[in-house]
């Protein structure tokens, strides 16, 4: 096990599948001690067992619903009383309802909203005040998309590109921190991000991304679809740099875009 992030603490959100399962996995095995954060018990186990598996520790699985006002800034806070060194929280959890706004159910994209920015926002603010106290250089990750730059995918563009106007603010208010920003922004990447798609949405999407050729059995799929490990390596490489540096923004994607 490698031991770069020996006695640090992180959380990160979403980690019960994709792009969040591969960061936990990836910064427990160089040695932070994890709190997991997801709906789902049972996978955060799984992605727990990944993380000894490689030789790190054994993480905290945290089942909750972050879309519940304070309920992420509660844990933030928790983790901040039972470590003495809080250095990262990774917002990588979201939804993804891609119906225009004006057709959308109301609830599906409150719920969106406040999964995608409003609990980021609550997070965010919590664990700054737990750095600050602690004395300790932090790190803030905001797991956004390239869709924060479309106007084709309802509210969940608006909730993108509001994380990303977060991002910026946030860092201009810590620049006398040593805490540091960074909203990385992903293409098409291999995620569960589908799974609460509508089926004219599916229907929609799937008709855009043939027309493209892609072929998700296919042998170049993965020039369409990247692989979520790059995007851990992307995260461990940024909360390796010195803390005089701010990686504001990071775009990744794989080589082919669907821009659907």
């Amino acid at each position: 096990m490698s031991s770069v992030f020996q006695g640090q603490s992180g959380i990160v959100t979403g980690a019960s599948s994709g792009i969040g399962r591969q960061i936990a996995q990836t910064l427990g095995s160089a040695g932070m001690d994890l709190w997991l954060v997801g709906r789902s018990a049972a996978e955060l186990q799984l992605t727990a067992k990944g993380i000894t598996a490689n030789g790190g520790s054994k993480a905290h699985c945290v089942p909750m619903d972050i879309s519940v006002p304070g309920a992420l800034a509660a844990l933030v806070k928790e983790v901040g009383e039972r470590h003495p060194n809080l250095f990262t929280l990774i917002n990588n959890a979201g939804v993804m309802y891609p119906e225009p706004v004006i057709e959308a159910d109301p609830a599906r994209s409150y719920e969106m909203l406040m999964i995608n920015l409003v609990a980021p926002m609550e997070g965010c603010r919590a664990a700054v005040a737990v750095m600050r106290r602690q004395g300790c250089r932090g790190h803030l990750i905001n797991i956004s998309s390239l869709a924060g730059g479309n106007d084709g995918y309802g509210a969940y563009s608006i909730s993108k590109a509001a994380l990303n106007q977060l991002g910026r603010v946030l860092r201009k208010e810590l620049e006398q921190d040593d805490i540091r920003v960074t909203t990385i922004i992903p293409g098409g990447f291999a995620t569960q991000l589908a799974r609460g798609f509508s089926e004219a949405s599916m229907a929609r999407l799937g008709k855009a991304a043939a027309a493209f050729g892609f072929d998700p059995a296919g042998p170049h799929a993965q020039r369409f679809l990247g692989d979520p490990q790059h995007i851990a390596n992307l995260v461990r490489y940024v909360l390796e740099q010195p803390i005089d540096l701010n990686l504001e923004e990071i775009t990744i994607r794989p080589p082919i875009s669907l821009d659907l």
